[in-house]
């Protein structure tokens, strides 16, 4: 008897890590040996990045759909699971068309992610693969307790362990480059290229299957890399000088306000606040020890470095 068709729905499916699950899916295969099918849920099948993302990656027998969906429309989110095997789920900081004012409002993001996540319950999805992040008032034992963005991450982890019989995780680094960051040229960060990385983790993680992966978290990040040495690597790959130059958290925060809204300013503060003295000897954040990370003897994965993608990226500095 042949495998049933294998669908997985990639919610955000034009953003930097949903492009990136799309193509990975599309070029694995199940555990049986069965092709992928993609449903590529974007807000608006019409848009430009929407038809872009179908042209670009449509397979032979087409196994690329476009499907609406909304993560704050429950009825849609059912619509677009209806059927599906699995369902690769993140959620942004950002809320669509909305300035955040007020620090309340990152909550938004928790709505978000239990709509996707009852949806799945109410679809029976089988494997649920969720992009999430570390609780950052643990980690920082209370010191930061406003990186809001990390911790509705985490939450929305424990909503989808109560509510779903078949979770995984992925915990992707920060893929943004800054040469300007507000912390010491020698303090070790992770690099994550979020298309690529986020991609071929997610594939794999599908391809294995429920049975191997349920209930693990997986860390898409590489090994730590300083802001100094970064700065060299863009140097060698392409041959344009390069510094690191440190800016204040504040200075930081302000850079990062127009993309959600001043309500997003202390999280964004205090985030690189807590980078700046991050331990040394953890990884993930600071939330782990280098020994507890399984992922490349789960997998056979790692991370891309920071000069894989420069070369893949072929980025040579702001416009």
């Amino acid at each position: 008897m042949s495998e049933p068709l294998r669908i997985v729905v990639v919610v955000g499916a034009t953003g930097n890590q949903g492009v990136g699950v799309v193509r990975a899916l599309l070029n694995s295969e199940t555990a049986g040996g069965s092709p992928w099918f993609v449903r590529a849920m974007t807000r608006d099948p019409n848009s430009a990045k929407a038809k872009r993302l179908l042209a670009d990656n449509q397979t032979a027998d087409s196994r690329l759909a476009l499907v609406a969906g909304h993560v704050y429309d429950k009825s849609s989110l059912q619509d677009a699971f209806a059927g599906a095997y699995g369902v690769f789920g993140l959620t942004s900081e950002a809320y669509p068309s909305r300035v955040l004012e007020r620090e309340e409002e990152m909550q938004h993001e928790i709505e978000a992610g239990r709509n996707i996540i009852l949806a799945a319950k109410a679809c029976g999805i089988k494997h649920f693969v969720f992009s999430s992040l570390p609780d950052m008032v643990k980690t920082t034992k209370g010191q930061f307790p406003k990186i809001h963005h990390m911790n509705n991450k985490h939450v929305m982890e424990q909503i989808a362990r109560e509510e779903l019989g078949g979770v995984t995780f992925i915990i992707p680094a920060d893929g943004v480059v800054r040469f300007c960051t507000p912390i010491p040229g020698h303090q070790a960060v992770q690099w994550t290229d979020p298309t690529h990385d986020v991609g071929i983790f997610a594939a794999r993680i599908f391809d294995l299957g429920l049975e191997k992966t349920h209930g693990k978290t997986f860390l898409a990040m590489s090994p730590p890399i300083t802001a100094d040495e970064m700065a060299k690597a863009f140097t060698r790959v392409t041959g344009q000088p390069a510094i690191h130059e440190p800016i204040s958290a504040e200075e930081f925060a302000e850079f990062a306000v127009p993309f959600v809204g001043p309500g997003f300013r202390e999280d964004a503060k205090q985030m690189m606040e807590w980078a700046a003295v991050m331990p040394g000897d953890k990884i993930c954040y600071g939330a782990m020890d280098a020994d507890q990370d399984g992922s490349f003897e789960m997998l056979g994965l790692k991370a891309s470095f920071f000069e894989d993608w420069l070369r893949r990226s072929g980025w040579t500095g702001p416009a």
